[in-house]
């Protein structure tokens, strides 16, 4: 099993280092270290590829960041995988038991060590996504892990354990899920959970679709494309007031279109209106953009809204995304990873539920071409007030050198600098030696796991051992660490929108819970402030539909702030309405 517990860590093996000697200058901005080893965040992915090439096992799995024992430390869930035993029952370990999922434990100084077996987490199933949230408001975060044939939640006790709870059918053997994502759809003051569903893979062995490819005279097995699998809708629970959990997707009208292969699911209000939107990232069919109707139901709008196809119209195999205000106008747009001969996406919001693929005029798109990208991490690397975009790439199939196809398998991450949110530049190269490095990149997350007020971020790696990429960047400006604590809103504050006045600048940013590929950053949001010397104000819409504001806030401080303690602010008729929602029926 991996893990264990970490050897003995000095300051040295955490302390900054130089970046390494070349003839050539460094154009980045950005420096990253990965420092797993020296902090003891030892694991291992486990996913061994099968002489038929399972589709599920060579999409790999996500990590989740969250403070599991308020301690005020970030601590990290990494997924595991397991090997593929036809007709074994979900849950039942084999004698030669796989290794489980590993939770660590951030000691209070950014060194780790494996907790698992005390938390009561162990358990060999195959596990792509993690989210997580306190969902019954009881003031510790809980965790939602999707897989192959089951998706459980683990109810955090509050003494360091996890106790294991039941979905409604989250047990269906065959069944693959991939990505989750929490937020309050009804407007109840309970998180809901939205999870996306690949396909369903047997589960007899002889129903477990396998696909070949012939060229060149040579046929090899390779994982299945979408189009010849059996796609299932996504799933939505409504979480009740007394933390039971109800599968309301077909009243919500989340089974009225057809069903797609979904990879990644992010929240956010993507049209201003008050309530939170879902987008989902679909493999090679149209991408969902759920407009939440204020009642508990979702209309998918993504052709109308330009963000189903890209800018030529064509599908696309999405595979992670974002929702965040790159720009710097105060909407959030999205970003899209796709795969191999195709590009990322960068979608715009101009307001009004449209968006525009700005990908090549962003600077976007020719880095992206000759990559598959899966998981990504959307913030503000050098604390200069805009946010930067990371993409960890890898692609699915192993064997494409044998047919004379240059895709390889282990690819070099992405790392884009944002330039005052007109260009992106591809600064990779010069980023630390983790970007000069090939690797079968899956899911990404981000948290400031030492402290030091910058964002930091750990990746999970197919059949590899995750990197924590500590960022050594020499920063632009100071910080500023917000956590929420919702009364009448979620406990977690998971929608609130917040407007940081720097005086000459607004920010906007939002709390999520679910991003990227099957992962989840931190709950405190991590925002640069640039040389403003003091934060005006952060101005707060709250889920309930509150508005509040915090006057004079220092740089380089961390928040706690609480709904209800800061200065109310006059609502617009339409708000006023929400400001004490009802439970809405689904």
């Amino acid at each position: 099993m991996a893990g264990g517990h970490p050897k003995t860590v000095t300051a040295r093996d955490l302390a900054p280092q130089p970046p390494p000697k070349s003839g050539v200058a460094t154009p980045s901005p950005f420096v990253f270290r990965d420092v797993a080893a020296a902090a003891g965040l030892s694991f291992l992915h486990h996913s061994p590829l099968s002489e038929q090439r399972h589709t599920h096992l060579t999409y790999g799995s996500g990590l989740g960041w969250f403070d599991y024992d308020r301690d005020g430390w970030p601590d990290l869930y990494c997924a595991q995988g397991t090997t593929y035993r036809p007709g074994l029952p979900a849950g039942e370990a084999p004698p030669d038991a796989d290794p489980s999922d590993l939770l660590f434990l951030n000691q209070q100084n950014g060194t780790f060590v494996d907790v698992t077996q005390a938390a009561g987490l162990v358990e060999a199933v195959y596990s792509m996504g993690v989210a997580s949230a306190d969902y019954d408001n009881d003031g510790f975060p809980d965790l939602c892990v999707t897989g192959y044939d089951e998706n459980v939640l683990y109810r955090n006790n509050g003494d360091g354990t996890f106790s294991k709870q039941t979905l409604p059918e989250g047990q269906s053997p065959g069944r693959l899920s991939s990505s989750c994502a929490w937020a309050d759809i009804d407007a109840d003051g309970n998180v809901d959970l939205y999870i996306a569903n690949y396909a369903r893979l047997g589960p007899e062995p002889e129903n477990y679709p396998l696909c070949t490819h012939t060229e060149g005279g040579k046929t090899l097995y390779i994982d299945c494309h979408p189009c010849m699998l059996q796609a299932l809708p996504d799933t939505l629970y409504r979480n009740g007031p007394d933390g039971r959990f109800e599968d309301v997707s077909v009243k919500a009208g989340v089974t009225a279109p057809s069903a797609r292969c979904g990879l990644g699911v992010i929240a956010a209000d993507l049209d201003e209106d008050g309530d939170v939107d879902l987008y989902v990232s679909n493999d090679t069919t149209p991408n969902f953009l759920w407009e939440n109707q204020g009642d508990g139901t979702l209309v998918d709008r993504g052709v109308m809204a330009g963000t189903a196809y890209n800018g030529y119209g064509a599908c696309e195999a999405g595979m992670s995304l974002e929702a965040a205000d790159f720009t710097g106008d105060g909407r959030f747009d999205l970003f899209v990873t796709n795969f191999f001969h195709e590009t990322n996406t960068f979608y715009r919001n101009e307001g009004g539920l449209l968006f525009s693929d700005v990908t090549s005029a962003t600077g976007l798109g020719a880095p992206s071409k000759l990559r598959l990208g899966f998981g990504t991490v959307g913030l503000d690397f050098d604390r200069d007030t805009f946010l930067d975009l990371f993409v960890a790439n890898g692609h699915v199939h192993d064997r494409l050198h044998e047919i004379n196809r240059d895709e390889p398998f282990a690819q070099l991450p992405l790392l884009f600098h944002n330039e005052r949110g007109v260009r992106f530049s591809d600064v990779s190269a010069g980023s630390g030696r983790y970007f000069t490095e090939p690797h079968v990149g899956r899911g990404a997350a981000a948290a400031d796991f030492d402290r030091d007020g910058a964002a930091d971020m750990a990746v999970n790696h197919l059949n590899g051992q995750a990197a924590l990429l500590r960022n050594e960047t020499e920063p632009a400006g100071g910080w500023l660490q917000i956590e929420l604590i919702g009364t009448s809103s979620n406990r977690s504050g998971i929608g609130a929108v917040l407007a940081i006045d720097l005086g000459r600048q607004q920010l906007v940013r939002t709390r999520q819970a679910g991003t990227g590929y099957c992962s989840c950053g931190e709950e405190r949001l991590l925002i640069g402030v640039g040389d403003a010397k003091i934060v005006k104000s952060v101005s707060i819409r709250w889920p309930s539909g509150l508005r509040e504001s915090w006057n004079d806030l220092p740089v380089n401080s961390f928040q706690q702030l609480v709904e209800g303690t800061g200065h109310r602010s006059p609502l617009a008729p339409r708000e006023e309405s929400r400001s004490s929602p009802s439970p809405q029926t689904l």
